[in-house]
């Protein structure tokens, strides 16, 4: 009974082990009193700072490499558009990169801000939708999506019905799985 008891609590402190190492990526927006915000300077795109596994990372910044007890960030912030960068799984997603591909240990993002209007990128599901995309295919693995910042009146457009429709545009039609949109 009592070799039962240990075995669990051993269990459970490797869970909560691995449970803990794996989810040192769920940040806030905002660095919180782990970390003093001079840590965190992003003078540059690609700036890269050592900090202490747990750290909360502000908005802009993922974890780029794990040693131990200490996280590699990086600083995306400014970075050109279509620009890729690898990021550790369990980083925070910065607003407007989209990953492109996924492994088991990280993730390959790329950056949509500041995309011409029309183009496409090829991401995976699980990958967020930047705001003033659509999605305009997908299969089980992979989702095509297109900018429709800069669009200009009249402008219409095919997307899959359940992707977001962009403020300015309206449905025109509706057939099978898809809509058309127009812009206003």
């Amino acid at each position: 009974m009592i070799k039962k008891g240990i075995s669990r609590v051993m269990i459970l402190a490797l869970l909560l082990n691995f449970s803990l190492w794996v989810n040192v990526g769920v940040f806030s927006t905002v660095a919180e009193a782990t970390a003093e915000s001079t840590t965190f300077n992003c003078t540059s795109y690609g700036v890269t700072t050592s900090v202490p596994v747990g750290t909360t990372l502000p908005a802009g910044w993922i974890i780029a490499n794990n040693i131990g007890s200490t996280i590699t960030a990086k600083c995306l912030i400014g970075a050109p558009t279509g620009a890729t960068t690898v990021a550790m799984l369990g980083s925070a997603i910065p607003s407007g990169w989209v990953v492109i591909e996924q492994t088991s240990t990280w993730l390959n993002l790329k950056n949509s801000n500041g995309a011409n209007y029309g183009e496409t990128y090829t991401i995976v599901p699980i990958s967020p939708l930047p705001n003033g995309w659509v999605t305009i295919n997908r299969t089980d693995s992979v989702v095509w999506i297109k900018n429709l910042i800069g669009a200009p009146t009249g402008a219409t457009v095919t997307i899959l019905i359940g992707s977001p429709i962009p403020s300015g545009w309206v449905i025109i039609n509706e057939i099978g799985s898809t809509y058309t949109i127009k812009k206003l």
